[in-house]
């Protein structure tokens, strides 16, 4: 117990401090931020198995003041392959959880989340990149669900990214981007008296910077999105800004930028128009890496079937301690006002913390904590959840070419 309470504030004190997560668990931060490969040259295979146990307190995902309990175990297979050559880069990645309960053995179930992506210089000034990703999982409570109830419902999605960057001229950069995000939950089910509905939505974009000085860059961005959602509405909502963004230190880089959202609804609804804004920081030091951003803008949602003004914080960091210690954590809060009448506004906060212990280059040991809490703007709409427990991964990457 004394070690698992080490464990416990040596992590609690870490997500204080905003640390960030490239964590092996079932992290829902791995989608809202692709992990950043290592290049190597040619083909690697890195084949990587994980076994994980886990107490958790709200095994159902209820709305009760006492909700079942139970310890799950979690074996998890993953195999990546990468290229990396002198003007290509490829990636295709597979993740499954096989999740077994010891109790509630109704809540086993097969998690499964794959990703491939693509970059190509046609030229010095001029790359096309895409990538898809796709998740399948057991409830509902992944980051990249906006105003979306938690709840044990099964959820897919589907991510995808294509796009060009240009060079311009010596200072001047665009990039241009078009995307198609699919979502679906299993059949309509009542949560707590809402219904989850699905949807799709298709969005392009358009990125310009310009070097003012070496350390100073103004920023332009354009951005349109039309969703439609499975219950027969259509949402269009538009985001522009300029900022500014600027290379503090050479390991410190900020930026902010200030702007409008547009929303406008196939139904009859006013077309509405409100201020949008962002703003981070990007921080790295040797090995360790810090970032946090800040967002506020229109957004379609596929959870309620509707639109809402969406704010977010998000932080996450990788951090060192000794030569074989490493923390990695993450924070996400979010806060959704609906526009529509009658509807209900959420509150959801995530945080995932690890402490690790490298064994050997391709065998870690983990001890893990992750907190998520939600609020929906009801009577009895609170909802908390708690997990704490271990895992060993091993990983070995191999060179095939």
């Amino acid at each position: 117990m004394r070690q698992l309470a080490l464990v416990v504030s040596v992590v609690f004190v870490l997500a204080a401090l905003n640390v960030g997560t490239v964590s092996a668990q079932r992290s829902n931060f791995a989608l809202a931020d692709a992990q950043e490969q290592v290049p190597r040259t040619g083909w690697i295979f890195t084949p990587s198995l994980g076994f994980q146990g886990a107490y958790d307190d709200n095994a159902l995902l209820l709305y009760e003041p006492e909700p079942p309990r139970d310890f799950v175990t979690v074996l998890n297979p993953r195999a990546d392959v990468t290229y990396f050559g002198r003007r290509s880069e490829f990636d295709a990645n597979y993740d499954g959880a096989f999740l077994v309960y010891r109790d509630l053995n109704t809540l086993n179930s097969y998690d499964q989340r794959a990703a491939v992506s693509a970059r190509r210089a046609l030229t010095k000034q001029l790359s096309i990149s895409a990538r898809n990703f796709f998740a399948e999982a057991p409830t509902t409570e992944l980051v990249n669900f906006v105003a979306v109830p938690f709840t044990r419902t099964g959820s897919k999605l589907d991510d995808f990214h294509a796009g060009i960057d240009a060079m311009l001229t010596k200072h001047t950069t665009l990039s241009a981007s078009y995307d198609f995000l699919w979502t679906k939950f299993d059949e309509p089910e009542s949560v707590a008296a809402l219904t989850l509905h699905g949807g799709h939505r298709h969005g392009a974009s358009a990125n310009l910077k310009h070097e003012l000085s070496d350390l100073t860059s103004l920023t332009a961005s354009y951005r349109f999105e039309r969703a439609y959602v499975v219950d027969g509405s259509t949402f269009d909502v538009v985001n522009a800004d300029v900022g500014l963004d600027r290379q503090l230190l050479p390991t410190t880089r900020v930026y902010g930028a200030f702007g409008f959202s547009r929303l406008g609804v196939s139904q009859d609804f006013t077309a509405r128009v409100g201020p949008s804004y962002r703003a981070g920081l990007i921080h790295h030091v040797r090995q360790a890496s810090i970032t946090a951003g800040y967002s506020r803008s229109y957004v379609p949602a596929f959870g309620f079937g509707g639109t809402f003004q969406n704010e977010e914080f998000l932080s996450q960091l990788h951090a060192p301690l000794a030569r074989r210690v490493y923390a990695n954590s993450g924070v996400a809060w979010r806060r959704n006002e609906p526009l529509e009448p009658n509807s209900l506004r959420l509150k959801s906060f995530w945080w995932e913390s690890s402490v690790g212990y490298a064994v050997e280059r391709w065998v870690h040991v983990e001890g893990f904590f992750q907190f998520e809490h939600q609020v929906i703007d009801r009577p009895g709409g609170s909802l908390g959840r708690k997990r704490i427990g271990f895992q060993v991964v091993t990983s070995k990457p191999m060179r095939i070419h």
